[in-house]
């Protein structure tokens, strides 16, 4: 108990005391609940309007009490301090989930400006109600299915935290219910389209003005092409990228490029398609801090600057607005198959729908390469079934014995339309 003033007030036989604490203006209640003393402010500043809330408060106790409710609440932002803080250390030790990650971003920018204040007893389904309507108009859309069961979980997390710490019951968990649209076909670029892209931007370079508009046009070039060749995040991975996260090395005579990236999802290793090193030495000739070194030796300092710069050494934030020019004057600013308008994204999605109609790559390594979950994979890309098993939907592959037919595997089929498949060759222009 605070050391209360001599101003202290006494109600319904001492049941109740109102005081001030010092350097506060408003009056303060307390009372005791299952032996434990509760200490609220009544938020009045006249004694006689503070006696009379600290009567409401007392009241509005017993009534928890009686109802099987924590008598000690917590606001939600309190206790979402708690989960947050939680999170990050285990984070930072390099045993968190990297779901964590999505859902401190969450928490702080949707759930503790909307809930902050509020006691997390008081979150029932009306609240929640209005809750999503401010998230839809904060977002502008209707959230996906998929990021509402990241706000559910991230909510989850400070039910069971408040729980767990005693602030409510688990029978007062409100349910949380998932009416999300339901994820859409990415917009990515065919084979053909791709094709005109990167034989249309040495035209397009040479037709900027001279200065930092043709800058920004050579580094695009080098960056969309980077991002096809190795389905790096463009933003958090690709703006992260530094000289120190890329290696050579050599296996059974043939050099390897890997680089190791940083995302929403955590650190990754990946393996880069062969044409990345020549796209990562015309960014290096464009750098004169660099330019005079040989690439091997760039690679061997693990010189710690970004990858991704202009020629004055600033890392450009506007590269969205230079690719939508491209876009633009080529004409393949929207996708025809999905409707919606292209993005650097949508380099991300080509290079997965190329790998698996192409490459033969199995979606487990997919998912490894891109940082993503295999869920997630089959999710977004099923749509490219019936290109990888057209032998199948045309009879073709009929004419295989049963037995062949039995013991051909998943890999060996996806292998063998790779064969079949016309190639497409990323590493152009």
């Amino acid at each position: 108990m605070p050391k209360l003033s001599s101003e202290t007030v006494t109600l319904l036989d001492g049941d109740i005391r109102v005081f001030k604490r010092a350097r506060s203006r408003a009056w303060q209640a307390t009372f005791k609940m299952d032996g434990t003393w509760v200490r609220v402010s009544t938020k009045r500043k006249q004694l006689s309007e503070a006696k009379e809330a600290a009567r409401e408060l007392y009241i509005e106790y017993k009534i928890r009490q009686k109802n099987g409710l924590p008598v000690i609440s917590k606001r939600f932002a309190d206790v979402a301090a708690y989960c947050v803080a939680d999170m990050q250390k285990q984070l930072d030790a390099g045993l968190g989930k990297k779901s964590y990650r999505d859902y401190i971003i969450v928490l702080n920018r949707y759930l503790i400006p909307y809930f902050g204040d509020k006691f997390v007893t008081s979150i029932d389904y009306e609240l929640l109600q209005r809750f999503a309507k401010w998230r839809a108009d904060k977002m502008g859309r209707e959230p996906m299915a998929s990021t509402l069961n990241t706000h559910n979980s991230a909510l989850n997390r400070v039910f069971d935290e408040a729980v767990v710490r005693g602030y409510m019951n688990r029978s007062h968990v409100p349910v949380l219910i998932n009416k999300g649209r339901d994820s859409t076909r990415r917009p990515d670029f065919s084979a053909d389209e791709y094709r005109i892209l990167i034989r249309t931007l040495p035209s397009w370079i040479d037709k900027g003005r001279e200065g930092k508009s043709r800058d920004m046009r050579h580094l695009l070039r080098d960056y969309v092409l980077i991002l096809a060749n190795t389905g790096i995040r463009h933003g958090t991975e690709a703006d992260n990228l530094r000289w120190k996260h890329i290696t050579l090395f050599e296996e059974k005579g043939d050099v390897f490029l890997e680089m190791s990236v940083r995302g929403k999802t955590g650190r990754r290793d990946i393996i880069c398609r062969s044409g990345t090193v020549n796209y990562l030495k015309r960014i290096q000739g464009w750098c004169p801090d660099v330019a005079d070194m040989s690439f091997e030796d760039l690679i061997k300092a693990k010189i710690d600057l970004p990858v991704f710069r202009l020629p004055d050494g600033t890392a450009s934030q506007n590269l969205r607005q230079t690719f939508k020019r491209l876009m633009i004057d080529t004409g393949l600013l929207t996708c025809a198959r999905t409707g919606q308008n292209r993005t650097l994204y949508s380099f991300r999605h080509t290079y997965a729908t190329f790998a698996l109609l192409n490459d033969g790559m199995d979606i487990h390594t997919l998912a490894i390469q891109m940082g993503t979950s295999i869920a997630m994979i089959e999710r977004h890309y099923s749509h490219l079934t019936p290109r990888l098993r057209k032998e199948m939907l045309t009879g073709k592959r009929y004419e295989l014995s049963k037995e062949e037919y039995q013991e051909l595997t998943e890999t060996q089929y996806i292998s063998e339309t790779k064969q079949t498949s016309p190639s497409v060759d990323l590493n152009t222009s």
